[in-house]
């Protein structure tokens, strides 16, 4: 019902209005059970930040609706991204390559500040992104999840002005599409690394992450690099006011050989690494949730 009401919120108010709705969402979940539960999580993950331990778990209790005011009102063209503000911070040199095809692996950010990346001006080149499917799950969940990709998609869709090629993770014939993207000069894909790879799936890793002790992720991403023989570059954009949005790069991974299998859990620790680092930095702007097993 929240998430109904913030969509219809930023297709139809004032963007002031919404933003002071999606606020009082937060503050309400906050002095929660839901919102006590969280503060507990911030403090065992992030024992240094004890005394930020409220804030935090407010700012990343309410993420996800602030997250989707802004997809609404992208959605239904209220919001004008070309008058957002992007710093790229250690931006590469293949972004600037026509001729390069490459690999960008990010992980569950805001999804306010994951628009940057479909900006035509950030990554101007024939682009591709991979996302979950609507799930079709009857459940309050599922519906809650159909209705924030519903959005999401259609966000993209209007960012990018219609020229993207939004793949769901189903099946295999996935895989082979991004290849084909990836074959040609000039393609990029998107796609998120850090998604927790259910214990029905065969050929998972398992790693500690983000206060998880253990947690089984897809090598999905290394995998398509060594196929496609393109790099990786891991990015990860974070909010930093209003219509302000910094992203971070990482250096570039280079694709191993071929027939390197091998390489596909080396990088994709290297890229888990990297991640699991801006978590760190900006735990408030990270969507999924934390374990309490370690703190980093």
């Amino acid at each position: 019902v929240l998430f109904a009401c913030l969509g219809w919120a930023g297709r139809h108010l004032p963007r002031s209005w919404g933003a002071g709705l999606a606020d009082a969402v937060q503050s309400l979940l906050i002095v929660s059970p839901l919102g006590m539960r969280a503060q507990q999580v911030m403090r065992s993950t992030f024992p240094a930040q004890r005394k930020e331990a409220r804030a935090i778990a407010a700012k990343w209790i309410g993420r996800p609706f602030h997250d989707h005011l802004i997809a609404a009102r992208i959605a239904s063209k209220r919001e004008d991204t070309s008058d957002w503000t992007v710093e790229m911070r250690g931006a590469p040199a293949l972004l600037d390559d026509p001729n390069q095809s490459f690999i960008i692996a990010t992980g569950h950010f805001s999804r306010g500040a994951m628009t940057a990346l479909y900006m035509p001006q950030v990554i101007s080149r024939r682009l591709a992104t991979v996302v979950a499917p609507m799930t079709k799950i009857k459940s309050a969940l599922g519906l809650r999840i159909r209705i924030q990709m519903r959005e999401m998609r259609s966000g993209i869709e209007v960012v990018r002005n219609g020229e993207v090629d939004i793949a769901d993770v189903e099946g295999k014939s996935f895989l082979v599409r991004l290849l084909h993207h990836l074959r040609d000069p000039g393609g990029a894909v998107i796609i998120a690394t850090d998604a927790a790879w259910g214990s029905h799936h065969a050929g998972g890793y398992t790693r500690p992450f983000a206060g998880f002790a253990s947690q089984t992720f897809a090598t999905g991403t290394a995998r398509l690099a060594r196929l496609s023989q393109r790099p990786i570059v891991a990015c990860v954009p974070f909010l930093d006011g209003d219509r302000r949005v910094v992203v971070h790069w990482s250096p570039v991974i280079p694709a191993p050989a071929r027939n390197d299998s091998e390489a596909d859990v080396r990088i994709t620790n290297e890229i888990l690494d990297w991640i699991e680092r801006r978590i760190g930095e900006r735990p408030d702007q990270y969507v999924l949730a934390f374990g309490q097993g370690r703190y980093w």
